[in-house]
């Protein structure tokens, strides 16, 4: 499961089946794609979430977990705020999973679907503020003060 914290699909949530694969990146063929013009420290194929097995020298048992695998990503991929190339993922431990600094993150959980009912509501971040109208209210406003000096001085 897959709760979007931050980014452009900051509040939904997605859920896959616990076969196979999980890719996250911007392209659109990842799993969990993320916006190719506003999560721009995502790479297009960042990380993927894999099966893992591992079999135990000491005897024929053989056991299944998951591992998150960065795929060569420019900015990095971040588990708990530590940069990994490569992580084990625990059944029913939520871990906060970073795209680049300051790109999408998520919570990403491995459980069953009564562990997912008991888990609290993912936390969410503030929506970053548009800064896009605030600098061009400044600049307008820096602007007139320049005109208004410049005509004082005539």
């Amino acid at each position: 499961m897959i709760d979007h914290i931050a980014g452009s699909r900051r509040g939904q949530r997605q859920e896959f089946p616990a076969t196979g694969r999980v890719r996250f990146g911007r392209h659109p063929d990842c799993e969990v794609s993320f916006d190719p013009h506003r999560d721009i420290d995502a790479s297009s194929r960042h990380a993927e979430l894999r099966v893992a097995t591992n079999a135990r020298a000491s005897t024929d048992e053989v056991s299944q977990g998951w591992v998150l695998v960065d795929l060569g990503s420019s900015n990095g991929t971040y588990v708990e705020g530590h940069r990994v190339t490569e992580t084990p993922v625990s059944s029913n431990v939520p871990i906060s999973v970073e795209f680049g600094p300051g790109g999408p993150r998520i919570r990403l959980f491995v459980g069953d679907d009564s562990a997912i009912e008991s888990l609290p509501p993912a936390p969410l971040e503030p929506r970053r503020p548009k800064w896009g109208m605030a600098a061009a209210i400044g600049c307008t406003a820096l602007a007139l003060l320049v005109i208004a000096l410049v005509l004082m001085q005539c």
